[in-house]
């Protein structure tokens, strides 16, 4: 662990910081809350090929400003986050263009990357205006490949780490 925790350091808190816990666009991998599945052969494949998340923009599929608006207080309401629960309602049937990747439940799909809307996990920024200017401009992120930078052995290494991370037995707290 000392090894993978020397590997993280010099290779992955410059983005997800030196406690793990990311930062807005960079993901947490202390929590349990996995985009593409937190699987140590998911972890393993993400270290080793990196990973280009991209949302489009997706506005012109919703419809007008208010039908966007009316989303992004939808999307709020999946997660139980203050939202006007009209503005919600009237969003619903809009989310349609959304559900083809969050899903109908909107609870994400792994194999595509697509986040989970049902939690309070806000990769890109929290409330209607964060989410409102998703639906428009989309994003872009791209995670680097490590596999020309790192051995298959240190690649290994720090995989077990990073799942380390978000499993610790009950009662372990993760060292400050």
């Amino acid at each position: 662990m000392a090894i993978g925790e020397r590997l993280f350091m010099n290779n992955c808190a410059q983005c997800h910081g030196s406690d793990a816990r990311g930062s807005k666009g960079f993901p947490n991998l202390a929590d349990a809350d996995w985009l593409h599945g937190g699987g140590g052969d998911k972890i393993k494949e993400t270290i080793a090929k990196g990973r280009n998340g991209m949302m489009p923009p997706m506005a012109a599929a919703v419809g007008g400003s208010d039908d966007v608006k009316n989303v992004a207080h939808y999307v709020l309401s999946l997660s139980n986050s203050p939202h006007d629960s009209l503005r919600a309602q009237l969003g619903k049937g809009k989310y349609a263009a959304c559900a083809a990747c969050h899903g109908a439940d909107g609870k994400g799909n792994p194999a595509m990357g697509a986040p989970n809307l049902t939690d309070d996990v806000w990769l890109h920024g929290w409330g209607e205006q964060a989410i409102i200017n998703m639906i428009v401009a989309g994003k872009t992120n791209q995670m680097p490949a490590q596999d020309e930078k790192l051995t298959p052995a240190q690649i290994h290494v720090l995989s077990g780490y990073v799942w380390s991370l978000s499993n610790r037995p009950a009662g372990v707290a993760a060292k400050q």
